[in-house]
This record gives structure tokens, C-alpha cells and sequence, in this order.
């Protein structure tokens, strides 16, 4: 797409979705301790990926991005939980994580479909590629997306099941507790959802159909999405939250791991050539 310019079209909910965002980045620091509040500023994250969405890739399309990241995870999940093949021997603790269903609380899956999608404009913005994707790219997009969401895994597992005991593996593992398949597992379900949802996109739907380039403010939500979620792992140790020794190294982890896909990418959208892409 060369010579492509800003969207022109009036993109009336942009001041919303930066408000979302706003609550979002509070919240994160936040324990919210009433069940209603909750769940309010759980949907957060997914309410602004769908407005976010629906201008980028069509109505149609976020939902079908939603549906394959729910979908794929939570049979990731199911099988994980009650093979104990694919993440480890695991559950999932009854208090704090909504109703279950075989095992597998369905609210998860909005967590995964945030990951996933904040993972997404990472990665089309480092590439630097807005356009329809297909052929090879598919597999290097779905692995690259694989790894990355991977890395935001890596940060936060330790604490939310050692610490937290959001759920909990019944033999350890290598990692502060967390075993290795848990990892490899998280790269093969978020690789396997980005290889259909690209796919369809690509041969079926033909998504997204650009006229022109992303803003940068509009670039730029996505990748705040994604570093909220990152902002208190790397800020809870410097006012000393316990146990130090795994909130320090978590905090390692997304500061130079996650911390720099988030620099590099805020400066990719500031600093590229727009006259290409």
C-alpha cells in the first residue's frame, strides 16, 4: 500500500475508547473486591476491542476473531485440565475465577481474546504490514504471535498461581513453580488460533480492507491495551509488594522482554516512513 494516508472517515468513538483504556490502566493497580465491579472491569478490555476492532477489521471480523480465540482456548484449556497433557497437571482454584465449566472458568477466555489481540497489533505494527496476509506469512505471523503472547504468560504464571493460587499445578514445575509444557502449551494454542483466524481473513473474508493507513493515535490503543496488563508487574516491586524474590523477577521479565516490544513499537508508529509500508 504506498502512498497511503491517514483514515480520513470521522472516527466518532475515539474519545471513548481512550477513556476505556484510561479505566483499564487504573484498574489494573486496583483489587477489586465486589463481584459486580468486577466483572464490569473485566469486560473492559473486550468492549474496547470491540469498538477498536470493528473499525479496523469490520464487524464481522472482531467477532469472528473472538469466536476463534474463544473457541481454541478454552479447548486448549479443557484438554490441559483434564489430561494434563498439554500445560501440566493444573486446576483452576472454584474461588475468584467465576463459574467453571469442565473445569475451565469461561471468563478466561476474554483474558485470552485481550492477549491475543493486543498481540496482534504488536506484530503488524513491527512489520510494519496492515494489509491482508497470506501464503507463508501466515505461518511466521502465527508463530511470532505464538511467542509473544507466550512472553506475557511468562511474566504473570508465577505470581497468579504460586502467589494468587488463581490456579494451581499439582506438581510444580521448573519455573517458580510453573512447569515447561505450560509455556510450549500457550505457544501452540495462540499459534493455532492466529493460523485460522489469518486464514480466514486471507482466503474467506479478505480482512481487513484498508483504503488508507491506520492513525497513529488509533495504532497507538492497541498497544497501550497491551502494555496495561504489563505496567504492574514491573511497578509492584518498587513499592515492595511480597514475596519480592518472584515479583522482582517477574518484573524483569516484562520490563526488558515485554517492555521492549512495547517501545519498539510505539516507536515504529512515530518514527516509520509513512510513504511506505
Amino acid at each position: 500500500m504506498n502512498g497511503a494516508k491517514n483514515i480520513i472517515k470521522k472516527d466518532k468513538y475515539n474519545l471513548i475508547r481512550w477513556l476505556i483504556l484510561v479505566l483499564i490502566i487504573i484498574t489494573s493497580f486496583l483489587r477489586i473486591e465486589n463481584g459486580g465491579l468486577a466483572i464490569i472491569v473485566y469486560l473492559l478490555p473486550t468492549i474496547f476491542i470491540f469498538m477498536h476492532g470493528s473499525r479496523f477489521l469490520g464487524k464481522k471480523n472482531i467477532a469472528i476473531f473472538f469466536v476463534v480465540v474463544c473457541i481454541v482456548t478454552f479447548i486448549a484449556e479443557y484438554l490441559g485440565i483434564n489430561t494434563g497433557r498439554l500445560f501440566g497437571e493444573y486446576y483452576y482454584n472454584s474461588v475468584g475465577n467465576g463459574p467453571l465449566l469442565g473445569g475451565v472458568p469461561p471468563l478466561l477466555m476474554l483474558t485470552y481474546f485481550s492477549i491475543t489481540y493486543g498481540t496482534y497489533w504488536v506484530i503488524r505494527i513491527l512489520l510494519g504490514d496492515f494489509g491482508v496476509i497470506r501464503g507463508i506469512k501466515i505461518l511466521w505471523l502465527s508463530i511470532l504471535g505464538g511467542l509473544i503472547a507466550t512472553l506475557t504468560d511468562l511474566a504473570a504464571d508465577p505470581v497468579n498461581s504460586t502467589v494468587n493460587q488463581v490456579y494451581i499445578w499439582t506438581k510444580g514445575g521448573i519455573f517458580f513453580g510453573v512447569p515447561y509444557e505450560n509455556f510450549t502449551g500457550w505457544l501452540l494454542e495462540i499459534a493455532i488460533a492466529f493460523v485460522i483466524i489469518s486464514v480466514i481473513f486471507g482466503y474467506i473474508t479478505n480482512s481487513p480492507k484498508l483504503k488508507s493507513l491506520p492513525s497513529k493515535n488509533f495504532q497507538l490503543q492497541p498497544i497501550i491495551l497491551f502494555a496495561a496488563p504489563v505496567l504492574p508487574i514491573i511497578l509492584r516491586p518498587i513499592w515492595g509488594e511480597q514475596p519480592a524474590d518472584i515479583r522482582a523477577a517477574m518484573s524483569l521479565i516484562a520490563l526488558f522482554g515485554l517492555g521492549s516490544l512495547i517501545v519498539v513499537s510505539i516507536l515504529k508508529i512515530y518514527w516509520k516512513n509513512n510513504k511506505k509500508i
